[in-house]
């Protein structure tokens, strides 16, 4: 073919890139798959992972009455998000940790759903290999994008939850949507009010290690990823304030550079819009 030749036949039709995202998309999902049963059966993804570990520890700790905020060593098993995390845990963890797991990576893939837009999107964005990483981990990094998505999508309320854990996600929040916001955050409070005392141990927990290393995170420190956030509220666009409330998540872990999927995913979709046909995150 020379420049200027048309395409081959089938190749720009609609059915041919219907079924080429579908491809696409398929094939993701089954390399994540095959990426998470390997590991796991090598030992690279341990059933249940160390993060599933602490919340199991957490929750039975709270209806145990036993202290939640405390310093553990190494850091990375101290648990450091605030009180309603810790009541949710307390209602789930009379499970068993691997049932636990296995709720959790539902909810993640549900999550890969609200970042992508739709469940095709989803499986082109399964091809990204910290995807799989995050998946069979006990991390919440999928929850995070997937508030930051919602949040500049005009629903704050997942990221007010996810705010409580790491803070970033508040700064996808439109102001213009503070009512439902401020809703969802009293809501949480409110679960708190049998363990008041909480609060306080939080606070003190975080305040007594300000500054300490929790783990191999990204070596460029919160100040300056925080800077740098404001100043790109100051753009006042959803791509902005998405990858915004990205850097500002406290302790950004290697693991955690699957949360950018966020900021990616909104600037994607501001150039594809819902309207486009066979759109590869429209909604479906």
């Amino acid at each position: 073919m020379t420049e200027g030749d048309p395409l081959p036949p089938g190749t720009g039709s609609p059915s041919f890139r219907r079924t080429a995202t579908v491809a696409l998309s398929l094939t993701g999902v089954a390399a994540c798959g095959i990426f998470i049963a390997v590991g796991s059966w090598t030992g690279l993804f341990p059933i249940p992972p160390g993060d599933s570990l602490i919340w199991d520890r957490v929750g039975d700790g709270l209806r145990a009455g036993d202290a939640i905020y405390y310093e553990a060593v190494p850091l990375t098993d101290s648990f450091w998000y605030a009180p309603p995390w810790a009541v949710a845990f307390g209602a789930v963890t009379w499970l068993p940790v691997e049932v636990l797991h296995g709720l959790l990576v539902v909810v993640k893939i549900l999550c890969l759903r609200i970042i992508a837009g739709s469940w095709l999107g989803a499986g082109i964005v399964a091809w990204v290999p910290l995807v799989a990483f995050d998946i069979a981990s006990g991390s919440f990094n999928l929850l995070m994008a997937a508030a930051i998505v919602a949040a500049v999508r005009g629903r704050p309320e997942l990221a007010i939850i996810a705010a409580l854990a790491k803070f970033g996600p508040i700064l996808a929040i439109d102001p213009r949507q503070w009512r439902p916001a401020l809703a969802i955050l009293v809501l949480a409070g409110l679960t708190t009010i049998p363990w008041l005392s909480l609060w306080p141990a939080w606070i003190s927990h975080l305040a007594a290690n300000v500054g300490s290393e929790l783990g191999p995170q990204i070596p460029v420190p919160f100040a300056l990823r925080l800077a740098l956030a404001v100043l790109l509220l100051l753009v006042r666009t959803a791509w902005a304030r998405a990858l915004a409330a990205t850097l500002a998540i406290p302790a950004l872990y290697w693991g955690s550079l699957v949360v950018f999927l966020a900021p990616i995913a909104v600037f994607v979709r501001e150039r594809l819009p819902s309207t486009r046909p066979n759109a590869v995150l429209a909604p479906v």
